[in-house]
């Protein structure tokens, strides 16, 4: 399931334009007309993609800076890092967003390392999470088998169409919540549900 932020989260990261805007952001911060002119794109369009970009909580302003062109320039960072995380299977669909948080991090190694060590480190780090990557792609396969058991079992139960799309619902997003949200009951109700038609 994907919720209000992720869907805002999503599109302002599907525009060409705005990973550009943000790829620079992360090298420097900026304002709209500098931007522009490395973008290559009208200050005004420009101003239409930061507005969105902060309104996804991916920038946000830092200040004003005075200009020799005209008005004070609103300065921007990025802001909110985090993973987005997207599995698409036969059983089951699912968007997760991890934040990634850098306020207690100690880079004092990294900053003094020299190029050569960092290139190493870095293909280090690449190469590991591509082994974590299909390790998690063979978890992912056994989910799809479960969830598919599951969703087999729940067709075949006896059970109104109410308790059912609860059922497949809850063991979809494993969150009673959400499942008693979507369908306007308690979740107690819907851990009722569970209980009685699934242990």
């Amino acid at each position: 399931m994907i919720d209000g932020d992720l869907d805002t989260l999503i599109s302002a990261l599907m525009n060409n334009t705005r990973r550009e805007i943000l790829r620079r952001l992360i090298l420097e911060e900026s304002y709209a007309l500098e931007i522009s002119r490395s973008v290559g794109i009208s200050q005004q369009a420009i101003n239409k993609q930061l507005d969105l970009l902060e309104r996804a909580n991916l920038i946000s302003a830092v200040g004003m800076i005075p200009s020799s062109e005209g008005a004070r320039r609103k300065v921007y960072r990025p802001t909110n890092f985090s993973t987005l995380v997207t599995d698409y299977s036969r059983n089951f669909i699912e968007v997760k967003r991890y934040e990634i948080r850098f306020e207690n991090s100690d880079d004092s190694s990294t900053e003094t390392a020299e190029p050569s060590k960092l290139i190493h480190d870095l293909e280090k780090v690449n190469s590991d999470l591509e082994k974590l990557m299909k390790e998690r792609v063979s978890l992912l396969k056994k989910k799809d088998g479960i969830i598919g058991a599951l969703h087999n079992h729940i067709s075949n139960l006896e059970a109104g169409s109410l308790e059912k799309n609860i059922l497949w619902e809850y063991v979809d997003s494993a969150d009673p919540e959400g499942t008693a949200r979507k369908f306007n009951v308690t979740p107690s109700y819907v851990m009722g549900v569970v209980e009685t038609y699934l242990h």
